[in-house]
């Protein structure tokens, strides 16, 4: 996708009518002032009427192509829309126009890692930590970017900065549990799930956690009691009937089963 793929093009009026109308043609066009459309932007915006608002960014945009808050308005809502490529370009000019602004910055390195781009994503979050601006989104962006790299040490002590941060944040502890997956650490499925489950008790990543240490340990009943609450906070899901179901037939009954880990 093109870095103009974000851009709405407005098709002229009929060529006809233009010749018919000349005296209207020569008048100065009434066209809304910059701040009128970036207002009539963010109003779109609140309405969560992305496409909208990323129109009123746009023209704003081609009047002002220097407006660095037009071209940071336009790659939110093309965020927003999931055209991560087309954000990213928007980010990039945002960031030509004003470098090194934390918040493109962090947009920025979202839509790298949506595409995948780990190591730039990265780059683009340790930018904005050494610039000491929106630590937290930062660090947080930084965590995941290291994970998906598969340096897991790193991406460890970086979820743990954020717990220190905030020891109830949901994000860093459900990450920590796939991580702890990753590296089949299955302290640190028990303990990242426990503590998730504290907090929501209708955490799935928490109750996938268990369900696993369940199944893995060959505790019937903890696996059946972990999988049946999957399934009725989710209804839809394959996985969680399946399990549910593996650990209702296929597994050992509960007097065979080792120690419960819940």
């Amino acid at each position: 996708m093109s870095d103009d793929a974000g851009k709405w093009q407005w098709v002229d009026e009929d060529p006809i009518e233009r010749m018919l109308e000349p005296a209207k043609r020569n008048q100065a066009p009434a066209t809304p002032s910059t701040e009128s459309l970036l207002a009539q932007g963010r109003a779109h915006f609140d309405q969560h009427q992305f496409e909208e608002a990323a129109s009123c960014f746009s023209q704003v945009v081609d009047a002002a192509p220097n407006h660095s808050n037009a071209h940071f308005g336009l790659a939110v809502c093309l965020e927003k829309m999931g055209h991560w490529e087309a954000a990213a370009g928007a980010f990039r000019r945002a960031l030509e126009v004003e470098p090194g602004v934390a918040r493109a910055l962090i947009g920025l390195g979202a839509c790298l890692l949506h595409l995948g781009n780990f190591e730039p994503a990265l780059a683009c979050f340790e930018q904005c930590l050494r610039s000491g601006d929106e630590r937290e989104p930062a660090l947080f962006g930084r965590a995941v970017a290291l994970h998906q790299l598969a340096r897991y040490e790193e991406a460890h002590h970086a979820y743990g900065e954020l717990l220190e941060i905030d020891p109830e944040s949901a994000e860093p502890l459900a990450n920590l549990i796939a991580l702890s997956v990753a590296r089949q650490d299955a302290a640190g499925i028990a303990e990242y799930s426990s503590r998730l489950l504290r907090l929501n008790p209708q955490s799935k990543a928490a109750l996938q956690g268990l369900a696993l240490l369940a199944i893995r340990a060959g505790d019937q009943a903890a696996a059946i009691e972990y999988c049946k609450r999957l399934v009725e906070i989710e209804p839809d899901t394959f996985e969680g009937w399946f399990n549910l179901r593996f650990a209702q037939q296929r597994m050992r009954p509960p007097e065979q089963a080792a120690k419960s880990i819940a």
